[in-house]
């Protein structure tokens, strides 16, 4: 039986679970019994029960949130016999430790350590063999300890939730492009051919996202930027079209995108999630189904103001983008 061991600090972290890993798992060495002949060692109750007792009697009781399995990789301990008569006898460990959490459980960090102790009495107590496994297994726990402070703040594993940080729209125009907050448009936009004679102007209007994820103090932190914007060689109208009335319909198109991106922030803003890949994936399928809502909404308003020429139908649309606008924040 290993007795608790007295370690140097107070953990952060249970250990819930011990797995022996171990490719070769029948035994954990052999040790001179007499000055010639060896046998066998093994824990009468079994490695993974004997080191689950001895970590929960060893760690403090109180309860944490970071639970871990710890994954025993590799454990032998092996004598030799001197030529002064004595045995030499190493121990080695290699463990890894796991963050069990809600839907998974993630590999943290794995440590290798060993120690040597030389003896005289060929029949070495059982006491004596204790006292260096507990000192090892000790150890491998203070490792732990001392990688969580360097390293749990910033462990992708480690998080304690989300912070979506939305950053200023400061794109410039350029000869191709507009953006929505430098301004509204004007017919010198529409620099494209036209592309349907059945009309007389078209916008190509459109939103997209940047995202960039760190973890930073336990937090994931997703750095979300937007943009929406117009492409004027994409944009066109016909010489007949060119009035406040019908640039008016158009610069509502824009609109119509703004809102869809003021949505889509705001769909993704409550997001949570336990790794970047998961939020990554979120975002991403909100971005798909917000460019599916614009496409929509932007044929809706066509189809209901029968390209502006439904005068009526125009002006409910121009008093319900405005309304969706006001409501972005």
């Amino acid at each position: 039986m290993l007795s608790p061991e007295k370690l140097s600090f107070s953990p952060s972290f249970s250990i819930v679970d011990v797995t022996d890993a171990r490719l070769q798992r029948e035994n954990i060495g052999q040790a001179f019994i007499s000055t010639s002949q060896k046998e066998p060692i093994n824990f009468k109750t079994g490695i993974e029960t004997a080191i689950k007792k001895f970590l929960s009697q060893s760690l403090s009781n109180k309860e944490t949130p970071l639970l871990l399995r710890y994954r025993i990789l590799d454990f032998k301990i092996s004598e030799s016999k001197l030529p002064n008569g004595n045995f030499s006898g190493q121990v080695q460990l290699k463990v890894a430790f796991d963050r069990i959490g809600k839907k998974d459980t993630v590999f943290l960090t794995e440590t290798t350590i060993g120690t040597s102790f030389i003896r005289s009495d060929p029949q070495m107590s059982n006491s004596r063999y204790e006292s260096i496994l507990g000192s090892i297994f000790g150890k491998s726990v203070e490792y732990f300890d001392k990688w969580l402070t360097l390293n749990g703040s910033k462990h992708e594993a480690l998080i304690k939730g989300v912070k979506i940080i939305f950053l200023p729209e400061n794109d410039a125009n350029d000869n191709d492009t507009i953006y929505y907050h430098t301004r509204k448009i004007n017919w010198d936009d529409f620099r494209g051919k036209p592309t349907n004679t059945r009309y007389g102007a078209a916008i190509f209007a459109n939103f997209a996202y940047g995202a960039s994820f760190q973890v930073i103090d336990n937090y994931i932190v997703a750095k979300i930027s937007t943009k929406t914007y117009m492409v004027r060689g994409m944009s066109w109208v016909q010489p007949n079209a060119l009035s406040d009335y019908a640039l008016a319909h158009e610069q509502l198109h824009f609109d119509i995108a703004k809102v869809v991106t003021e949505r889509f922030k705001k769909k993704i803003s409550a997001m949570q999630a336990d790794l970047i890949i998961d939020l990554n994936s979120m975002i991403q399928y909100e971005y798909l189904e917000s460019y599916r809502e614009m496409n929509q909404l932007q044929k809706q308003y066509d189809s209901e103001s029968n390209h502006s020429i439904y005068r009526q139908g125009q002006a409910d649309w121009e008093i319900k983008v405005k309304k969706w606008l006001s409501e972005k924040s």
